[in-house]
């Protein structure tokens, strides 16, 4: 189409008022439809629909949809209307549509220019400014910088084989499309999503440095805007509208380990039993797509003879196994799962609906479920219980782009006829949102054969919401530096998009990886919320054994820390299923106003008490590390620094910079060669001095739903120690469930001298060691209130 033939843009303008509601106001033009509401004090919804009536489909990423009534004003003039909270506020100016949304003091947060928003035929399209110094984070799984600022961006799940910058400069898509914007300007925090999954482009701020354009290739404009003003209000928020991740089995956070492929029985167990023999932990084993019989999907080939057999020993040993499931059925007219789905019409069609779309993957010419069609994702999690029965304890969704070889696109016909649960509807429009609804048939399927059991399912491609159903892994990355410090910001930024269960392949899964890249890559890993190693085919090996005794001391190290960590880990999960809060942050979600901390993008913190610095560069043996305000002690060697400062921290091969916050509490526990492997009755509680602490204790079974129901046990602990002396207080235990934990070591960093302690008002023993500078003390469970007082 050449320029002359491209519709004309209609702006948003000469806008009428159509009908008001307590908490919204219906709003009229000649050609469109728009309507602001309120959702909470904090979150207004601007909806604008080319046309006289909106669309009355439901949103696919939108979880909550009933918000108690929030106290409103509705403001009107001749030129505008507004909608008033006691936390912001937006207004819109009918005569050329201009837009803004503003904090309680009237300070603009974001907002459109004149004539800046309207639709040109299909397209959808709005202009917002950027002020001097405006920030933009989050945008989900995306290259570059750290703040998206400066990138024009595309969110069309797209199958990229070698994602680091320096490989694809100019890569605008990734495997997961999420349209939020987390803004920061000015130490405030607002947020932006729009809720469209269709194609869409946003250029912030290239083209014209002060503006942040934005164009969908169909649909309405459906923009959630939040308030803040802090992060953390932000991205709770959003995760609220979308949905929060579910607990994983507690074995998720293990060590895992795959690659493309092992692709016999005798080399997979030959795997295991390495892993055990070198008293390395592993929990996860992965199966990639060479256990499949001719690449037919839920089978195993005869190279993995007797699975069920196979499963049921590796499961005494400790490990799960996960498999891989393309969506992609192979075309064979004997293969049940193809009869069966044909039977159901289960199948993308073809653009004139008359037979089923035929593609290209790995398994040759291949047919592709319809996912958004809620009974073909009933027959799915059928055929996927085959797997279950077998011993299969995870599904690991790959290629659900979805990816075809077929085409030069890699992807299906724009076209193609998708009959979803809320009509028909052409690929195109649809294209986002399927590896997320393959995503959600495996978990349902797998509750729908396991209720009581907790889904683990993992997938390359999602929308909005997706966390939901699924974690996500940043795909075919490669055994480059570059990559390795691009992975920091994205996890990041998938963090703050409502994804804090995520991660990459460690050590890089293209090209062959270095033993020195291995171990940088694991050790920064080892504070990431997912943690297994996978390599491609035809490389080298990388598991933490493969290139020597020096290099698998250190990985076992590291691995053995992570297993060390995990009371801690767990805890920061619950957080993020509880308020959508990451688990690995940005410095800026607790140092927002710290202009250094918010530009600071390749280090990252734990929750709130460890700072991870991890080196990005060849060779390095020190780097550059930012502590923010406050008081950070060397975790390794207890080392005191003062915030709010840059300092040198030295980084032999063996070390990764990493650093305790004054106050911070840090439970951990003894290394296991496997989850559940024992008891974790011992808890080891790490305390810094120098400021006041707390830290929510949680216990679950790590395994089942009970969660979801209240069968969970937990008790805030709160310490305030320092060279004087302090205190630790341990509240009432909450909840019915009876704790693994029948021993508290609390080990008191920093300590100048040997502390007298009481507990309740007893004497307990402690014990201090010169060469440390670490106080030790010990003492039972109890379910009742402890207070341990230091002097």
């Amino acid at each position: 189409m050449s320029k002359s033939d491209q519709p004309a843009f209609q702006p948003l303008e000469k806008l009428t008022l159509a009908k008001t509601g307590s908490q919204s106001i219906l709003l009229k033009s000649r050609s469109q439809t728009v309507e602001l509401s309120v959702l909470a004090p904090d979150l207004f919804r601007l909806r604008i629909a080319h046309g006289k009536r909106f669309s009355t489909k439901p949103s696919w990423a939108v979880s909550k949809t009933n918000w108690p009534a929030t106290f409103t004003k509705l403001r009107q003039t001749t030129s505008q209307v507004a909608l008033e909270t006691a936390l912001g506020k937006l207004t819109l100016h009918l005569k050329d549509g201009r837009w803004e949304l503003s904090d309680a003091q009237a300070r603009p947060l974001l907002g459109a220019r004149r004539n800046a928003t309207g639709f040109a035929g299909a397209q959808a399209r709005l202009t917002c400014p950027l002020a001097e110094g405006q920030g933009i984070f989050g945008l989900g799984e995306t290259t570059g910088t750290f703040n998206k600022r400066g990138l024009i961006r595309e969110f069309w799940n797209l199958d990229v084989l070698g994602h680091a910058p320096a490989i694809h400069p100019s890569l605008r898509s990734l495997y997961v499309s999420i349209p939020f914007a987390l803004s920061l300007h000015q130490s405030r925090a607002a947020g932006l999503f729009w809720d469209n999954p269709a194609r869409q482009t946003w250029d912030l701020g290239q083209t014209h440095l002060d503006q942040w354009s934005m164009t969908a290739a169909s649909g309405e404009i459906d923009l959630y805007l939040f308030v803040g003003p802090s992060v953390s209000e932000v991205v709770s928020r959003f995760s609220e509208l979308t949905g929060r991740m579910p607990l994983p089995p507690r074995w998720a956070l293990g060590y895992q380990q795959c690659r493309y492929s092992y692709e016999t029985r005798a080399q997979f167990e030959e795997i295991a039993r390495n892993f055990r023999r070198r008293k390395i932990p592993c929990d996860a084993l992965y199966l990639d797509i060479h256990h499949m019989d001719g690449y037919r999907v839920f089978t195993f080939g005869k190279t993995f003879p007797k699975p069920s057999q196979m499963l049921a020993r590796l499961s005494r040993q400790g490990f799960k196994v996960v498999t891989i499931v393309d969506p992609g059925v192979k075309e064979d007219p004997k293969f049940g799962v193809l009869k069966r789905g044909r039977a159901l019409h289960a199948f993308v069609k073809e653009p004139n609906g008359s037979k089923d779309y035929i593609g290209k993957v790995w398994p040759g010419k291949a047919r592709f479920p319809d996912f958004l069609n809620a009974r073909v994702r009933q027959w799915w999690g059928r055929e996927q219980s085959k797997l279950l029965k077998l011993g299969v304890v995870g599904f690991w969704n790959d290629m659900n782009e979805p990816a075809n070889f077929a085409l030069p696109t890699k992807t299906l016909p724009p076209d193609c006829r998708h009959h979803t649960d809320n009509g028909p509807l052409r690929h195109a429009p649809a294209h986002n949102l399927y590896g997320m609804q393959m995503a959600r048939a495996s978990r349902d399927g797998a509750l729908a054969h396991q209720p009581d059991t907790r889904p683990f399912v993992i997938t390359r491609a999602g929308y909005a919401g997706v966390q939901r159903h699924a974690m996500v892994w940043t795909g075919d990355n490669s055994s480059v530096w570059e990559h390795l410090a691009d992975a920091v910001q994205m996890f990041l930024n998938l963090s703050i998009s409502g994804l804090p269960f995520c991660g990459g392949d460690i050590g890089g899964f293209l090209d062959n990886t270095t033993p020195e890249l291995l171990v940088r890559w694991l050790q920064m890993a080892t504070f990431t919320p997912f943690y297994r190693n996978h390599s491609n085919i035809g490389t080298i090996a990388q598991e933490p054994w493969a290139f020597g005794s020096k290099v698998e001391s250190i990985c076992r190290r590291y691995i053995e820390l992570r297993y060390q960590l995990l009371p801690y880990l767990y805890g920061l999960f619950v957080e993020a299923h509880r308020f959508g809060a990451p688990i690995m942050r940005p410095l800026f979600w607790h140092y927002q106003d710290d202009a250094t901390a918010v530009a600071t993008g390749d280090q990252f913190l734990l929750g709130r008490n460890l700072l991870v610095a991890p080196i990005l560069r060849q060779g390095a043996t020190a780097r550059s590390v930012y502590l923010p305000r406050g008081v950070w002690f060397n975790f390794w060697t207890g080392e005191r620094h003062e915030g709010g400062q840059h300092i040198v921290a030295t980084a032999p091969m063996e070390l990764i910079p990493l650093f305790a916050r004054a106050g911070a509490i840090v439970p951990m526990s003894a290394v296991q060669q496997f989850v559940g492997e024992k008891p974790v009755d011992t808890i080891n509680l790490h305390l810094w001095p120098g400021a006041a602490g707390a830290l929510n204790c949680y216990e679950d079974d790590g395994a089942s739903m009970g969660y979801t129901t209240g069968d969970f046990s937990q008790r805030k602990i709160e310490a305030n120690f320092h060279p004087r002396g302090g205190t630790i207080k341990f509240s009432p235990v909450i909840g019915n469930r009876p704790g693994e934990v029948k021993t508290w070591r609390l080990i008191l960093r920093d300590s100048s001298r040997k502390f007298r302690a009481q507990i309740n008002g007893r004497p307990i023993a402690t014990h201090f060691d010169r060469t440390t500078n670490i106080c030790v003390l010990e003492f039972g469970e109890s379910p009742s209130a402890m207070n341990i007082r230091l002097q």
